[in-house]
């Protein structure tokens, strides 16, 4: 795969080798293409490398700042075409988190309320986990996009715990006002982030299932937010 990037803060040959030679350091980049007059780098990768990583190679080299070209991204056809494909991990998942919430709530005789509860803890529990497993590929991703973690290394490292507990704290019931006010809090922020990337056309991965699979940022990352957003808010409104 190939992306094309602005790169701001060359000013000779020298800055554009030391760029070149930095970024190609990095295991997942094979290639690096630099364009010093218009400042623009084609950058060839094995598997997509996050654009803040891209950053932290050229922060000791001096003012340089790369950002993804918006004009000229040029991901390979057939990946942008296979994007239903690839969340097919996502649906799965969700799928068995459903059917999990549902048979809960048939064996115990509970109604609505306690199944959509069984859903969002198992939600919260399962997509926990695997943001844990990799917890700092997790971070690296989900700073990517994630209006918080941009600002918060700490955040980003303790957001798939921040929804373990959410999890824990929906399947025991224990502070039920509090547990859904959050969640409308931490899954609205993050629709925020996931929406801004969205609207810019960005091809980048979605951190949502940690960096296990290697699912694709799409609206469908999106509608996953906002439909915890939705559902807490449910949740209340039945109290």
């Amino acid at each position: 795969m190939k992306h094309t990037y602005k790169i701001t803060g060359m000013t000779c040959d020298n800055c554009k080798e030391k760029i070149t030679q930095a970024l190609e350091s990095i295991p997942e980049i094979t290639k690096v293409e630099i364009d010093r007059e218009k400042g623009l780098a084609e950058i060839s990768m094995s598997e997509h490398v996050q654009t803040p990583l891209m950053q932290d190679v050229l922060n000791p080299l001096g003012d340089y700042t790369i950002t993804m070209d918006m004009g000229t991204s040029t991901r390979e056809l057939d990946q942008k075409k296979n994007h239903i494909k690839d969340l097919i991990p996502l649906f799965v998942i969700i799928g068995a988190i459903l059917i999990f919430s549902i048979f809960t709530s048939l064996i115990t005789g509970n109604g609505f309320s306690f199944g959509m509860r069984m859903f969002m803890g198992g939600f919260f529990v399962v997509f926990g986990i695997l943001k844990v497993l990799k917890l700092k590929d997790f971070a690296i991703a989900y700073k990517e996009y994630d209006i918080i973690a941009k600002q918060s290394n700490l955040y980003a490292h303790a957001y798939p715990f921040i929804e373990l507990a959410l999890g824990a704290l929906y399947f025991t019931n224990a502070i039920p006002l509090i547990t859904n006010i959050l969640t409308i809090i931490v899954m609205g922020t993050g629709a925020i982030g996931v929406y801004q990337k969205l609207l810019k056309k960005e091809e980048i991965p979605c951190a949502c299932l940690g960096t296990i699979f290697k699912v694709p940022m799409t609206w469908v990352t999106l509608v996953e937010d906002l439909l915890m957003v939705v559902m807490a808010i449910i949740m209340i409104v039945l109290m």
